[in-house]
């Protein structure tokens, strides 16, 4: 008999594993999170740079801005709009700016091998960003042809990166909702003893192969998806403090009462159920609303 082999990875997820293996990575990673420190600690700041008030990661839609500038000026190039393509590269860099600020709140809260390829799709897109303002530099100083070679070579580099800012969102769930295809049960079931659902505790029942979170407020019972939003943290493993469940994970702070985020770096809200009481027993039906 021949030895069944193992199968192999597609080219583009071995290089992606080669890439988030490459040595001083980690250690480079763990510098940052201290040098941001005083950053990173300031929740008003964060929650903004989060995207919470926007409902979702402002990131990744500030990420569309300088790469369509930039993808436009070697066509404003090639039409001879020496003054368009100048505009569009400085715009594009302040853009960037403000991409790479969203960029690194999202990315401080991250952590292992997704911490380690998110900080090569930053580094991309800085290298990136260097070589667009190299670009706009010569522009400005009339060696146009300089100014192209350089407009391309930044759009190479900020193509790579967004490959890989690609594999972050798409296989790694990074920045999306963890719990947007939880739903149900669609009737009332039965989940836990009246008893033991007690105020400031926090009780994680099983239903349909997931847990919900069930407590009480003001004396009324409060059910919501256990899985954060954010990074599906368990919040079951979390604490409760002035009517909130903080998630262990990365701190998201969520009304018990509602599932409204109060407390980045989550942007989603919690899925609430509904909860009633029958005959000493708490039973939950599908999501409110």
């Amino acid at each position: 008999m021949t030895k069944q082999q193992a199968p192999t990875q597609p080219p583009y997820a071995q290089i992606v594993a080669a890439i988030e293996d490459l040595p001083g990575l980690e250690s480079l990673s763990e510098w940052l999170v201290n040098a941001l420190a005083p950053i990173t600690k300031r929740q008003k700041l964060m929650d903004l740079l989060h995207g919470r008030l926007l409902g979702h990661a402002l990131h990744p839609a500030l990420s569309d801005l300088p790469v369509g500038m930039w993808a436009s000026v070697p066509l404003l190039d090639l039409v001879g709009d020496r003054r368009g393509a100048a505009v569009l590269t400085a715009v594009g860099c302040v853009a960037a700016g403000a991409t790479a600020a969203t960029g690194t709140a999202d990315w401080s809260v991250t952590y292992g091998r997704d911490r380690r390829l998110a900080l090569v799709h930053g580094l991309a897109n800085a290298a990136a960003l260097a070589l667009q303002l190299g670009s706009l530099t010569a522009r400005l100083s009339g060696r146009t042809g300089r100014g192209r070679l350089l407009s391309v070579a930044g759009l190479a580099v900020g193509g790579t990166a967004a490959y890989l800012g690609g594999d972050l969102v798409l296989d790694r769930a990074l920045t999306v909702n963890h719990t947007a295809f939880l739903s149900g049960p669609g009737e009332w079931t039965d989940v836990a003893a009246d008893s033991d659902v007690t105020e400031g505790a926090l009780t994680a029942v099983d239903v349909d192969a997931r847990k919900v979170l069930l407590t009480r407020v003001a004396g009324k019972v409060c059910a919501l998806e256990n899985t954060c939003t954010h990074a599906g943290g368990p919040l079951n493993e979390g604490t409760v403090e002035d009517g909130e469940v903080v998630c262990p994970w990365h701190g998201s702070r969520f009304r018990l009462s509602d599932g409204a985020v109060l407390g980045g770096p989550a942007t989603f809200p919690q899925p609430q159920l509904e909860a009633r009481k029958m005959r000493g027993r708490i039973q939950i039906r599908g999501r409110e609303g």
